[in-house]
């Protein structure tokens, strides 16, 4: 939406707000000055379905001067180093520690901060030789805390695995005593060639503290080829990243459509072309007027690579579709354990599906010149969110039993070659039997789960849709006291609208 001078006075006087959050703000509303019917040729009729809510641009601005995700290859520091910031190729655990954390300040996003910063177990595991774990473990505590409180958003993403490391071990132990939402952080799991041990490591730091995620890896790599999990759950590759990313808000659509069919075969296909029309003048501008692939410093030395960027069409809100076009019907169901509800579910997602393949564009080689489908965890920026529960994840507080909740999710998961995922608490016994925890992981994989994350009830630090917050900070937010991390206020939004915090319990 575009700003004005009242959303900077605001901004600019909060109580409640760092200063550095407050910086950023100022930053988003200025980009959102302009009109983007004169700066990015959006149609009225695109402009229209931006106003009622139809289609959201997640605030990302009209004034684009960077992709909204960047995922360096960070290889290449390894490799190479970077003549822009005056680095040599690192020589110990020590250089490659600072040159990481030096790199990452100057990792352009849409929230300034890095959404990526590298497959940490394989980064590090060369530069172990000779040392001992107590030499080695304060050194990445140290690491893992910094980025904590400097990056002060939930989006700041690392991965570890497929393999089992010593690094990799090491960075679990400090995961747990650390307790820190940021990095928010994914296990590359592949069964064939992660080793079960280290993985039973992995769910257990899962269930304490909500990290790393499991990430089908295997599947992925199918259709994205290497990538690199990033931001909440976005599976993009690795040397580019994505342009932008525009969505659907379906549980609006619905409410506007006269039954089943008409939100089908009528307003999607309408609202298709429009989503399309401004994502194409969206990457035009980015690639023909930002100068940001002729002038950055991380596209000059090969840490990204224009080519290997593609952009996302994401979703919200099925589960409010369906319930709302469900109601249209005179059937008094709701999505999640409905079969006429996954039917109207899965319709709607093979139009969406259908009118994304038809669609070519321009800048998009990676992905074969066309947008990958995303799901979208949400987030509260406008009152039409309270009509539409992240992805296609039921609405909490109506989960069926684990088993059939699985079953139901994984029916969606093809959809979404630029990330999904779902969320499964437990009881906290089952701290004592990360090896069920595991099997149910493999047994979800096995029916076509694609990203998977638990954690147990009582835990400070829990996933609220793809991004990790601690309850205590967002009762601090509750009381307008400012917080460090920026996601605790989408936190805050989410308990408020979606009551993320009483997510089923399976016992």
């Amino acid at each position: 939406m575009l700003s004005n001078k009242q959303e900077l006075f605001e901004t600019a006087t909060s109580s409640s707000l760092t200063y550095q959050q407050k910086i950023a703000g100022l930053a988003n509303a200025a980009i959102r000055l302009q009109d983007p019917r004169e700066l990015l040729n959006y149609s009225e009729k695109d402009w229209e379905f931006i106003q009622n809510g139809m289609i959201c641009d997640l605030n990302e601005g009209y004034l684009l001067h960077t992709p909204r995700y960047i995922v360096p290859d960070y290889e290449v520091l390894v490799e190479k180093g970077c003549d822009f910031l005056d680095i040599t190729p690192p020589k110990d655990l020590d250089e490659l520690l600072d040159d990481l954390l030096m790199m990452y300040a100057h990792i352009p996003s849409v929230t300034t901060f890095p959404v990526y910063i590298g497959n940490l177990d394989t980064l590090f595991e060369p530069f172990l030789d000779g040392l001992t774990d107590e030499v080695v473990y304060p050194k990445i505590k140290r690491f893992l805390n910094h980025i904590d409180k400097v990056f002060t958003d939930a989006f700041v993403h690392a991965d570890i695995g497929p393999k089992a490391t010593r690094a990799g071990y090491l960075i679990l132990r400090a995961v747990v005593e650390l307790e820190n939402p940021v990095p928010n952080m994914t296990f590359n799991y592949d069964e064939e060639i992660s080793d079960e041990k280290f993985a039973l490591a992995c769910v257990d730091s899962c269930l304490r503290v909500s990290k790393p995620s499991f990430s089908n890896v295997k599947e992925y790599t199918k259709v994205v080829g290497k990538h690199a999990i990033v931001s909440c759950y976005n599976s993009l590759p690795i040397g580019g990243g994505a342009y932008g990313l525009l969505r659907y808000r379906l549980g609006t659509i619905a409410i506007a459509s006269k039954d089943t069919d008409d939100m089908i075969n009528n307003l999607l296909p309408e609202l298709g072309k429009s989503i399309n029309h401004m994502m194409d003048e969206r990457i035009d501008f980015v690639v023909q007027k930002s100068n940001f692939f002729e002038s950055n410093f991380l596209v000059k030395e090969g840490f990204l690579s224009r080519d290997k960027f593609t952009s996302m069409i994401a979703i919200v809100g099925l589960a409010d579709a369906v319930d709302n076009l469900l109601q249209k019907e005179g059937l008094n169901e709701t999505f999640g354990t409905s079969e006429r509800g996954d039917e109207i579910a899965l319709a709607i997602m093979d139009k969406v599906k259908e009118i994304n393949d038809a669609h070519e564009t321009k800048y998009m080689e990676r992905t074969n010149d066309h947008y990958l489908l995303h799901a979208q965890v949400g987030a509260q920026i406008t009152p039409e969110d309270v009509d539409n529960t992240p992805a296609h994840r039921v609405k909490v507080g109506e989960e069926p039993i684990l088993p059939i909740h699985i079953n139901q999710a994984s029916k969606f998961y093809k959809y979404f070659d630029a990330g999904t995922g779902d969320l499964y608490p437990f009881d906290q016994t089952y701290i004592d039997h990360p090896d069920a925890v595991l099997d149910i992981i493999k047994g979800a994989f096995h029916q076509g789960t694609r990203y998977i994350t638990t954690y147990v009830e009582n835990s400070d630090l829990i996933r609220v849709t793809g991004y990790l917050v601690k309850k205590s900070e967002v009762e601090k937010a509750n009381n307008d006291k400012a917080v460090l991390r920026n996601t605790t206020w989408f936190g805050k939004g989410s308990e408020e609208y979606n009551s993320v915090f009483e997510r089923r319990i399976t016992k």
